[in-house]
């Protein structure tokens, strides 16, 4: 039987980390071998103290300076050996049958890819992520609501959700794992976007099942932050695995939708009716944004996107039209982060620029 690592990260906070650690020591008897680590990002209060006081079984990995999910993912698994890695968030607690559920179809060669639970709120009575999509600029949905039917088989997905998922070393290791320079936010649905490229498959298993308190660690950043997240990972994520025809085109369209957000969420500006008729068939009019531009000028100088790219693009087996086709209903669905930022948009006109451009690239 493999050994099976489950990695915590974990930030600041011992009451958000207390529950998840309480219900993994509540595993039925009968669960795969594991072993239970948690990789302290870097946390300037008594974290890790407590754990080790409060669960002196539980392995702890300090990352010694915070990085980010995704830089204590990789501490994580740098400093562990087990054959089949699942990431938990802290924010969580388990189910006594959730790691069963979760990783009997990777032993069992049902699922080739990566498996993931389905996240509950923390009464279990409703889905916060039972699937998951995207749109044309890189925008990650979470499909929430009835929970599914826990007796039901593995579920395909284009992504499953990185705060209860399990993939087998050895296949993350060969599809490149988290992308480092993500740090928070669309690791999880870059990774499936690229598994699926590749011909793994990512499966919801809906009987494995965890409660989140949804957003506690995220929720404790400003919104400045999580908009720069949002707003450059997703750039990132369509750069690496838009298909080659058409990839030059939507990464014009995705920096100059980009600029759009940026000017309205970060820098509160408005969309003048002008600034439309402005941009031109090439894009040759953008206007100069701070993030975005940071973004672009970084990938000119380094080239490391591209390089990521061509790695995928030469491996891959099938295509992102395919993907979108088979698990992409709405392309062109609108995200915004919350309803107040919604308003902003609509009132500076961002929703009108962005329909403009489908319809100028006949994605509308």
């Amino acid at each position: 039987m493999p050994l099976v690592t489950i990695l915590v990260p974990h930030y600041n906070n011992p009451n958000i980390l207390a529950p998840c650690l309480e219900s993994l020591a509540r595993l039925e008897p009968s669960s795969p071998n594991h072993e239970i680590v948690v990789v302290d990002d870097g946390s300037t209060d008594d974290s890790v103290v407590w754990i080790r006081e409060n669960h002196p079984g539980i392995s702890v990995v300090e990352c010694g300076e915070n990085r980010g999910f995704v830089g204590a993912v990789r501490k994580g698994i740098e400093s562990t050996t087990g054959e089949i890695l699942v990431f938990l968030n802290n924010d969580t607690r388990a189910e006594p049958d959730w790691l069963t559920q979760l990783v009997n179809p990777l032993i069992e060669g049902e699922v080739s890819g990566a498996t993931g639970s389905v996240l509950t709120d923390w009464t279990g009575e409703r889905a916060l992520f039972k699937g998951g999509s995207v749109n044309y600029l890189g925008f990650g949905f979470e499909d929430q609501g009835e929970l599914p039917d826990p007796e039901s088989s593995p579920i395909p997905l284009l992504f499953v959700c990185g705060g209860a998922m399990a993939i087998s070393r050895k296949t993350y290791d060969q599809c490149g794992g988290f992308d480092e320079t993500y740090g928070s936010i669309y690791e999880d649905l870059d990774l499936g976007w690229r598994l699926n490229l590749l011909g793994y498959d990512c499966c919801l298993v809906p009987g494995s099942r965890v409660a989140h308190r949804a957003h506690t660690s995220l929720g404790r950043e400003s919104f400045e932050r999580k908009a720069r997240f949002y707003l450059g990972n997703s750039i990132r994520t369509v750069f690496k695995n838009a298909d080659e025809k058409d990839h030059l085109k939507r990464i014009e369209l995705v920096v100059t939708l980009a600029q759009a957000r940026e000017r309205v969420c970060l820098l509160g500006e408005n969309l003048e009716a002008g600034f439309w008729d402005r941009i031109g068939s090439v894009f040759g009019a953008r206007p100069s944004t701070p993030l975005v531009d940071s973004i672009v000028r970084e990938e000119e100088r380094t080239r490391s996107l591209a390089s990521k790219r061509a790695v995928i693009q030469a491996a891959k087996k099938v295509s992102s039209r395919d993907l979108f086709r088979r698990f992409v209903p709405n392309p062109t669905r609108g995200w915004f982060y919350d309803q107040e930022q919604n308003r902003l948009m609509e009132d500076k006109g961002y929703w009108k620029y962005e329909q403009k451009m489908y319809e100028r690239y006949g994605l509308a």
